[in-house]
């Protein structure tokens, strides 16, 4: 099972450094950028920054933090990207009035609740692109648009084998495709590139 993950990851990195390496000559050829809409993609992607701090802060129950809200960015040849960081699952604060250190239950719940909400974030994100990406359409069809989580962990936790980012990336084009196909958010899943590292 680990050989097999460990070889998907290699092959999704060797895409993405195929794809940055097509890219790059593009660039260098003086390949022409498609010709954007800046006021009309700040205006859709501020809705769809709304869009992802509403849905997200809906979807987990307490103990839970959106700790940075979504921004977008657009990045000329690639397409748009949005960012935000959140804990997943809040340890109790240690403060003076209680020192107690963590305790092993503590930690392994704070774990196993952080493994099973990446699962639903995941899920979550795929859905909310397929449903809302392609209201992105100032973005051009063959540019992309990626989702960055960044996962807060204290040092405390047993973070060794916890992600710290999750990147969720398809082409715009690929979303029309798939509205159109009326796929399920569970087979979109399947086709939208997903790290966690």
């Amino acid at each position: 099972m680990r050989k097999n993950l460990t070889l998907c990851g290699f092959l999704l990195v060797a895409s993405l450094c195929a794809g940055e390496y097509a890219l790059a000559q593009e660039m260098e050829a003086g390949a022409p950028q498609p010709t954007v809409d800046l006021r009309a993609l700040k205006s859709q992607m501020e809705t769809f920054q709304s869009l992802l701090n509403r849905s997200i802060q809906q979807s987990f129950e307490q103990p839970f933090a959106l700790l940075q809200d979504a921004k977008g960015t657009y990045l000329p040849y690639f397409g748009v990207a949005f960012q935000l960081e959140v804990n997943l699952y809040s340890l109790r604060l240690i403060t003076p009035f209680d020192m107690r250190p963590y305790t092993p239950e503590e930690i392994k719940k704070a774990r196993d609740s952080k493994l099973e909400r990446i699962r639903e974030l995941r899920k979550l994100l795929s859905g909310l692109l397929l449903e809302q990406g392609a209201k992105l359409d100032a973005v051009p069809p063959e540019q992309n648009i990626a989702v960055v989580v960044h996962l807060f962990n204290l040092p405390s936790e047993q973070s060794e084998d916890l992600p710290t980012q999750l990147v969720l990336e398809t082409s715009r084009r690929a979303l029309l495709e798939s509205k159109a196909q009326r796929m399920t958010a569970e087979d979109f899943q399947n086709k939208v590139t997903f790290l966690a590292f």
